[in-house]
């Protein structure tokens, strides 16, 4: 609290989180925060942990409001506009708590998965939960229904098989019609350590924020609007992005051109002891926008989920090959985009 009410150092400069208020994001979209919590309208006569719900429950309506903008298809929007409304609705009239459908039912689906709670089990808790709230509550009451309201869309996952002894991904078309690995002679399908799936299914280039005018605009901002000095603000201040520019002249003559940052980690989602399992996911942000832009969730993309019942050590680049063979494409090749700005 001490820090967050006088800061680290007299006279420092902040940034969006550590106190800037007003930074426009889209043409509707207007981000507060202020250094006093307690004169806050969010985090008034709140705690710490109301605040981290309040920050959590903000970046969930951003990235569907993002994911609906960006989207083309009216039968995903249409659904997308449902799951909008059901972050507005209140679980039931007049909460005092503020609880909303949709982040209300998502906590609960995640309490069943870290418990490891059946469907059954689950079903009878919710219709249970629905008799003690009010009438007119919105609360699902299957398990069924609990997962039509946070994941509606059934976005597409194309899984990739993998050799068990992590010597080939089936992929392309010289292999991904074959029975056996033609390394070690390994079956096909037995029981596979890894599988590796495309997340949402669709071409990398989609989901770069190009074709919303103001993100299109803060796309350029490492180039056109960064303060430069001899501070160290953003990677585009470090001697290794000039290195980069310098090398490749071509590539840093426009400033739309995208710098990704890759990043995995692997956890149990089971919440084990032991490691039966593994989930690897594998991460995209891009360093193109502001600082206070570059790590919030809607411009992350998560382009591969890796998983199966062992830890992957340095066979990882096996699996990572489907995602290397689209970043050559895109930056051998290119693919002609919109720009919803110029």
């Amino acid at each position: 609290m001490h820090l967050m009410q006088r800061g680290f150092m007299p006279n420092y400069v902040c940034w969006t989180k550590h106190g800037e208020s007003g930074v426009m994001l889209e043409d509707d979209e207007e981000e507060f925060h202020n250094l006093d919590y307690d004169e806050h309208p969010f985090f008034a006569d709140a705690t710490m942990g109301d605040a981290e719900d309040v920050e959590d429950t903000n970046a969930l309506g951003e990235m569907l409001q993002a994911a609906e903008k960006y989207c083309d298809n009216e039968n995903v929007r249409k659904k997308l506009e449902r799951m909008i409304e059901d972050h507005k609705t209140l679980l039931y009239p007049d909460c005092n708590g503020g609880h909303k459908k949709l982040r209300s039912t998502l906590e609960l689906l995640q309490w069943k998965a870290e418990n490891g709670i059946s469907e059954k089990a689950f079903t009878q808790l919710l219709k249970l939960i629905k008799e003690f709230l009010l009438d007119d509550n919105k609360l699902p009451e299957t398990t069924y229904e609990a997962k039509e309201v946070v994941c509606p869309i059934g976005l597409e996952v194309q899984k990739i098989h993998a050799c068990p002894n992590d010597c080939i991904l089936y992929h392309g078309k010289e292999l991904e019609n074959l029975e056996a690995c033609p390394g070690c002679n390994a079956s096909r399908y037995k029981i596979r350590r890894n599988d590796s799936g495309d997340v949402e299914g669709e071409p990398l280039w989609k989901r770069v924020p190009a074709k919303n005018k103001e993100h299109a605009k803060t796309v350029r901002w490492h180039k056109e609007d960064r303060k430069e000095d001899d501070m160290l603000r953003h990677p585009a201040n470090e001697s290794q992005w000039r290195k980069v520019d310098r090398m490749y002249l071509q590539f840093a003559e426009d400033a739309r051109n995208i710098r990704f940052g890759l990043s995995t980690d692997g956890m149990n989602p089971f919440s084990e002891i032991s490691n039966s399992h593994s989930t690897w996911p594998v991460t995209l942000c891009m360093y193109n926008l502001r600082p206070w832009l570059c790590l919030k969730w809607k411009f992350i993309m998560m382009p591969l989920l890796i998983q199966g019942p062992k830890q992957l050590g340095n066979d990882i680049d096996v699996y990572l090959q489907p995602l290397v063979e689209e970043l050559l494409e895109l930056w051998t090749i290119g693919v002609r985009m919109w720009d919803g700005y110029k």
